[in-house]
């Protein structure tokens, strides 16, 4: 019987391959589940500034090692994010990278 890990993945690598949103990290695009923007307020000089963060949901197993790692950028519809931080769940075949717009 095969490790449920590698079903969850097997999946979700026919999901993004339909329905998924490239993501452009290290020159090469990789399909992802983008999440909706939390949207905030930063009080800056002049006034309020918004800004936004996403996650930004990677396949493990389509990714070369190493990973993503903070401070590194991804480009996503042509605008460019720098990741903040990242998830890395050991049950999960998904890597969630934080990112915000730079």
């Amino acid at each position: 019987m095969p490790y449920r890990h590698d079903e969850l993945d097997a999946d979700l690598a026919a999901i993004l391959a339909e329905v998924g949103i490239p993501v452009t990290w290290n020159g090469t695009d990789y399909p992802a589940i983008v999440a909706d923007p939390q949207v905030q307020l930063d009080l800056q000089s002049g006034g309020l500034l918004p800004g936004s963060d996403f996650q930004v949901k990677l396949r493990k197993a389509a990714l070369p090692m190493p990973w993503p790692k903070t401070r590194q950028t991804v480009v996503i519809r042509g605008e460019t994010h720098a990741i903040k931080g990242i998830t890395d769940r050991p049950t999960s075949p998904l890597l969630i990278v934080h990112v915000a717009r730079s």
